[in-house]
């Protein structure tokens, strides 16, 4: 396995996107959703980077890279359309142990991005280890036609359900008990036409009262 796969934390953590354009956009987008801190160095944004720098939504330098930019930083994507540039981001950041990216050169990068399917706090990540991109897109395709909405309200009640069986104290053999009798039910067909009354009974049955989706806090 070349690449340990991981999900990175970076909220409040410094980011710096070395390149204004179209590929930059999407980089900026998607630390932004992360909950980052978005820095953006560059002569020129695109039209959608420059309204978020007016709301202030990411801070800009106005001028190509330079060395020493990336003090403080976490994470850096370099995507200008200049190689050399972005080949002495990555040597500063290397040099520094920052995680680098260089958009379409995994030799110059520590870290590479999958394709995502993403489904609210869902995540599924395919790479193909930075050697066929294309391949990862289509496999992305396939999955996003696989998994629907549903598996996101399959988890929001999951994860409801798991914080009220913790906190019920019934031991760590009881908790797993349940937690692979669950497992065994087909209740996602049930989430996805949404027979809600019809999950509250099939969760009655499993788990006796007090298990309803409002006694979860789910407001479905």
């Amino acid at each position: 396995m070349r690449y340990f796969p991981a999900f990175l934390d970076l909220r409040d953590k410094l980011c710096v996107v070395v390149g204004g354009g179209g590929v930059g956009e999407r980089k900026v987008r998607s630390l932004l959703k992360a909950g980052a801190l978005v820095k953006v160095i560059a002569p020129e944004l695109t039209p959608a980077l420059f309204r978020l720098t007016e709301k202030g939504r990411i801070t800009h330098l106005s001028r190509p890279y330079r060395r020493r930019d990336l003090t403080g930083t976490f994470l850096v994507m370099a995507a200008t359309d200049c190689r050399e540039a972005n080949e002495r981001v990555s040597l500063e950041a290397l040099e520094k142990g920052i995680l680098v990216n260089v958009a379409d050169d995994p030799a110059h990068s520590s870290f590479i991005v999958p394709s995502i399917v993403k489904r609210k706090d869902l995540i599924v990540a395919v790479s193909t280890s930075g050697r066929s991109p294309a391949l990862a897109r289509i496999l992305r395709q396939k999955l996003e036609k696989e998994i629907g909405p549903e598996y996101a309200l399959l988890l929001e009640f999951l994860a409801a359900l798991r914080k009220k069986i913790l906190g019920l104290g019934w031991g760590q053999r009881e908790n797993q008990k349940v937690f692979r009798g669950l497992a065994k039910e087909d209740l996602l067909p049930l989430i996805k036409e949404k027979k809600f009354s019809d999950l509250n009974r099939r969760l009655k049955s499993i788990l006796g009262p007090g298990f309803s989706l409002r006694e979860l806090g789910l407001r479905w």
